[in-house]
């Protein structure tokens, strides 16, 4: 039984993407677009919230962007 397996230049492994090279360029291109979509909601609420809940709101949703994965 011949199985073909094809052949892709990136995959989505646990939230990360890893391309079939040893850079993160992939990973790095998807973390923009994530992190400039918090730092977005983060602007236009900072007129409504205060201090501590924009540092509570940049921890559990920018940060978290930035340090997920950050061990591999």
């Amino acid at each position: 039984m011949d199985i073909v397996i094809p052949n892709t230049t990136s995959i989505k492994f646990l939230g990360l993407l890893l391309d079939n090279k040893p850079t993160w360029k992939a990973y790095s291109r998807e973390l923009a677009i994530k992190l400039n979509k918090a730092c977005y909601a983060i602007r236009a609420i900072k007129s409504f919230v205060s201090l501590k809940a924009l540092f509570s709101i940049y921890f559990s949703y920018f940060h978290s962007l930035l340090m997920y994965g950050s061990i591999f």
